[in-house]
């Protein structure tokens, strides 16, 4: 019997959250007679080796009864990290070394193979296993080859490294991310530059021309329903039609006028489908009349997409947005998603010959953005680089490191399992508000139940049905949530009520101080502290900062709450808020000045475009990795 476990197993049954870290710090202090530990080394996709040192306690894999539940939360916890590990850093293959000969080793390697899928085909696996899907695909794309494997195996000893086991960036004093930011700003003022920016409920768009912030669209979308990818490929190549066509008719002058016209009736954010595209073909008619359109090519797109992108390839395939295709057993998805891994073809249409199409993950893209706003102030602010995070339908996480560089890695941190407690709330389906299994995999306590709007949503079910019936029914009458006999949802149609049941709970503060409100709000920063502290444990990044994006934080009580929150786990953490004052450079001050439009909608957009415009000059010197 072990008391460590066994007060976590009570704590997990009465609905307690147990954090991963606080695990993990309570294994690594057990005696070394009550604990065995593995050495487990990563090969990156450059061939480095990474290693980590796990421990857990001792267990009996052929224990019944109480012995059984005590290893089950113990192999959860080593099956967690390693998932933890695989969907942020990726690897080549992994390798289990085990220093002290324990049968207690090997049922773990095999329990790890097992649930992860390692010889199982992608259609196969579930749960953990996506992440080795997410693998694949990325070298697949990184090698330019098919059907790539990732391999396993397991040595009795200990890992002898040659020299260091991590090969470590070497530190900078920042001027490479600062150059960064000095050849994306004199890029924008010569060229006719789209900024896209993908998210779970809307696209928004930035069109900048020599310069200026010449167009800005909001485009809603429900992409999770969608059964077939080219639904959510094609408003995506309608959007990109559409503002290329806004930028002929703003380069026109007079001439561009009758198609000006034609084409503001689209740009209203409330049009739907038909209209936007009976207007398109419209303005495709009126296009041969005005001189020099036939020809008319963007410079460059940026495309901010959330999913693993490699080499302006996207390459994940596991997130909510393509769960409905996943799903669909009508099709064979492997060769469905290739479509989108070449979005950045499609998109190529609208581009001059010698132009880009730079395709990123959308929370790289806010780690871009970020460093180029605040690159503008001071070189001191981005010196150790800069790690972003974006809360919305998901939480979305970029990495620029010190020496300039957006690392080639999955960095799906939204799937990091910080969470090994909550049993009731697992006994939900993955849909219903009040679970904390992920909507993709259905794994348990995964970040995307806990700092993304499902956080929020969930939070308030947990904590108003007993302690304020009257917001609790208020959810219901103002139709932010709807009781069926599966459980509790928040509807989608005839109208999607994700952003309007976000807007009601961050409005809650204002009404007074109400510590069941704030509660939603600071224990989402206590999960964003866990995610910070998971990421310094794996990814060692140089900045202790996290800059914070997103619906989630545009309101500012919202935010200082999850600060206050953030601090009770992880006192060294910054969070600094990506609002109003971050807008430093000419595009985004144009933004903030728009009676419209606010800096926190269209802020990844704007990233977008002066990420397009530094890709555009190809300086090889130093490039993004991407």
């Amino acid at each position: 019997m072990n008391p460590t476990v066994r007060s976590y197993l009570s704590k997990a049954r009465a609905g307690e959250t147990i954090y991963i870290t606080d695990v993990r710090r309570s294994f690594e202090r057990l005696e070394a007679d009550k604990r065995i530990r593995l050495n487990i080394v990563l090969t990156t996709p450059e061939g480095n080796d990474r290693r980590f040192n796990l421990v857990v306690p001792r267990f009996d894999p052929h224990a019944q009864g109480e012995a059984a539940e005590e290893r089950a939360f113990i192999v959860e916890y080593f099956l967690a990290e390693l998932y933890n590990i695989l969907s942020s850093l990726g690897a080549r293959s992994i390798r289990f070394f085990d220093p002290d000969g324990k049968e207690e080793a090997d049922h773990l390697y095999k329990t790890f193979c097992r649930e992860f899928g390692i010889d199982s085909s992608r259609k196969a696996r579930s749960k953990y296993g996506r992440s080795i899907n997410v693998i694949e695909r990325m070298l697949d794309a990184i090698d330019g080859a098919t059907d790539t494997k990732f391999e396993c195996s397991f040595v009795r000893g200990t890992y002898e490294a040659s020299g260091e086991a991590r090969n470590k960036d070497t530190r900078s004093d920042g001027s490479r991310v600062s150059r960064m930011h000095s050849i994306a700003l004199r890029k924008v003022e010569s060229k006719s530059i789209l900024g896209i920016d993908v998210g779970g409920t809307d696209i928004k768009l930035a069109l900048a021309m020599n310069g200026t912030l010449a167009a800005l669209k909001e485009y809603d979308w429900f992409p999770a329903s969608f059964t077939r990818i080219s639904q959510l490929i094609e408003p995506i190549i309608a959007m990109a039609r559409l503002m290329t066509y806004e930028a002929i008719a703003l380069q026109s002058g007079t001439a561009g006028g009758q198609l000006a016209a034609v084409l503001e009736r689209a740009m209203d954010p409330h049009a739907d489908d038909a209209t936007i595209l009976e207007i398109l073909n419209e303005a495709e008619k009126i296009l041969p009349s005005i001189p020099g359109s036939a020809g008319f090519r963007l410079d460059a797109i940026g495309l901010s997409f959330p999913d693993v992108v490699v080499k302006d390839k996207i390459v994940g395939g596991e997130v909510y947005k393509t769960r409905g295709i996943r799903e669909n057993p009508a099709i064979d998805y492997e060769k469905e998603f290739k479509q989108l891994t070449a979005l950045d073809e499609r998109l190529a249409a609208f581009v001059k010959r010698n132009g880009v199409v730079a395709s990123v993950n959308d929370g790289s893209m806010a780690a871009f953005t970020a460093a180029v706003e605040m690159a503008e102030i001071n070189d001191a602010h981005i010196r150790e680089g800069m790690f972003a995070h974006t809360l919305g339908t998901e939480l979305g996480t970029g990495w620029v490191t010190d020496v300039g560089t957006i690392p080639d890695i999955p960095l799906e941190v939204y799937n990091f399992i910080i969470d090994l407690g909550s049993y009731p709330e697992r006994a939900y389906k993955s849909d219903d508000v009040r679970s904390v299994n992920n909507f993709n995999t259905g794994l348990p306590g995964t970040l995307q139940k806990y700092t993304s709007q499902s956080g929020a949503f969930r939070l308030a079910l947990k904590y108003f049905p007993s302690s304020r019936p009257g917001l609790y029914k208020e959810m219901f009458d103002g139709g932010y949530l709807k009781a069926t006999s599966d459980g509790i949802y928040v509807p989608t149609e005839p109208k999607d009520m994700r952003k309007p049941f976000l807007e009601f709970l961050m409005k809650l503060p204002a009404r007074g101080k109400d510590p069941e409100v704030e509660r939603i709000f600071t224990e989402i920063g206590e999960f964003l502290a866990v995610a910070y502290e998971e990421c310094e444990y794996i990814l060692e990044p140089a900045t202790h900062t996290r800059i914070l994006f997103g619906r989630m934080v545009k309101n500012p009580v919202c935010f200082d709450l999850m600060q206050k929150g953030a601090q009770k786990i992880a006192p060294d953490m910054k969070l600094e808020l990506a609002a109003d004052d971050m807008a430093m450079t000419p595009l985004m001050k144009q933004l903030k000045a728009s009676k419209k439009h606010t800096v926190a909608q269209f802020a990844q957009a704007i990233g977008a475009v002066y990420y397009a415009a530094f890709r555009s000059a190809h300086d090889l010197e130093y490039a993004v990795k991407t």
